[in-house]
């Protein structure tokens, strides 16, 4: 079952759907996925609507949201050295006149926000022009963007049941879901890959690609090299694939090693147990396909990881290792026990299952389409 999209006929107003609606957000998977997949959601229950993203000049996102339209802003991080913070408040400073000039060129019935510095300004500029507001928070704690905004937000949509209780607002949606992630049956996802029926472990890079899992992950392999029913899928990232097609080598075990996949669909449905981050995004997808995890959370970034993986150690829906405890030895020998343990394994299928909300698209439209009616 593909991760659902349609919506209810519960509302249908202003000739019959014709909303104008801005969308914005980062250019992160984490932020970009889900506002796509709202984006997509709407437009087709709703095809008289018009739908256009705001984001930053430096995230060059404009390929990626085709055939939406994308007003560029000139928002930049705050952080650096003085000189950066100082073209940082330029930047904001001019992000929000041009926030003006594109509220007032577009005129959003509703402006959606997906976290990210890049949603400031323009959602600011909407509070200040008495636009409806929807924030969106794929993690369990408020980003700080959506944290500032939250007093002007008509509604704040979240991820987790857990972060309804940040606010009244709060409505529990879920992570928007991308369309493509439909699950495949096993036994064809091994062959698109070339790969036997045995016991397959995926490692999950990150979008950035994660140097400390790639490595002690390449290093596990080498471990479990006697065991040859093991075999691996490695997405790594741009930054370390290079450097892995060489390691890789030194392994005798089976594995297909990419930078980038863009039919995840395939991957998670032939992986018994996937090693990752706990990015919110990972975790709506890891829910979805009801995937065995160990789970590696970024401790940076506000540890916002940290606090996605503490909610999945509380209901035991994954093996939790922090990044200063992750060693190649540790990872293997946690490999190796769930690879042993069928019970534990499906201990962790079973309850990370209960994350999995995959109409959470349809759920945020219909959350959207309140403040339209």
């Amino acid at each position: 079952m593909s991760p659902e999209h349609s919506l209810s006929s519960e509302s249908a107003s202003k000739t019959a759907g014709a909303w104008r609606i801005l969308i914005a957000a980062g250019a992160s998977a984490g932020h970009l996925y889900p506002a796509l997949s709202f984006a997509e959601c709407i437009a087709r229950q709703y095809p008289l609507c018009t739908i256009a993203f705001v984001s930053s000049r430096r995230n060059g996102i404009e390929s990626n949201i085709a055939p939406y339209q994308c007003y560029l802003i000139s928002i930049r991080p705050f952080s650096g050295p003085l000189k950066k913070l100082l073209q940082a408040v330029y930047g904001f400073i001019k992000s929000f006149i041009e926030s003006f000039f594109i509220i007032e060129k577009f005129r959003p019935d509703v402006v959606i926000g997906f976290g990210s510095y890049v949603s400031f300004p323009i959602l600011l500029e909407a509070a200040l022009l008495k636009k409806h507001i929807l924030l969106h928070e794929q993690n369990v704690s408020l980003g700080k963007a959506n944290k500032w905004l939250s007093p002007f937000a008509d509604a704040i949509a979240v991820s987790f049941k857990e972060s309804e209780k940040i606010s009244p607002r709060c409505v529990f949606t879920g992570n928007p879901l991308r369309a493509s992630l439909t699950p495949k049956n096993r036994k064809e996802a091994l062959g698109f890959f070339n790969l036997e029926d045995r016991f397959t472990i995926m490692a999950l890079g990150g979008s950035q690609g994660s140097h400390r899992i790639n490595n002690e992950f390449s290093q596990a392999l080498s471990l479990l090299d006697s065991q040859r029913e093991v075999q691996a899928i490695h997405i790594a990232g741009r930054r370390d694939y290079l450097g892995l097609q060489k390691s890789s080598r030194y392994t005798t075990i089976k594995h297909r090693l990419f930078d980038f996949l863009p039919q995840m669909q395939w991957a998670y449905s032939a992986a018994d147990v996937v090693v990752c981050r706990a990015g919110a995004g990972t975790i709506a997808e890891l829910a979805y396909y009801g995937k065995a995890a160990i789970v590696i959370p970024y401790p940076y970034a506000g540890g916002h990881q940290r606090e996605n993986a503490s909610v999945l150690a509380k209901h035991n829906a994954a093996v939790v290792i922090e990044e200063h405890e992750l060693t190649a030895v540790r990872l293997s020998e946690t490999i190796r026990g769930l690879m042993d343990s069928a019970a534990e394994r499906q201990a962790l299928e079973k309850n990370i299952r209960t994350f999995c909300v995959s109409d959470g698209a349809a759920r945020l439209a219909r959350l959207a389409v309140r403040f339209l009616s």
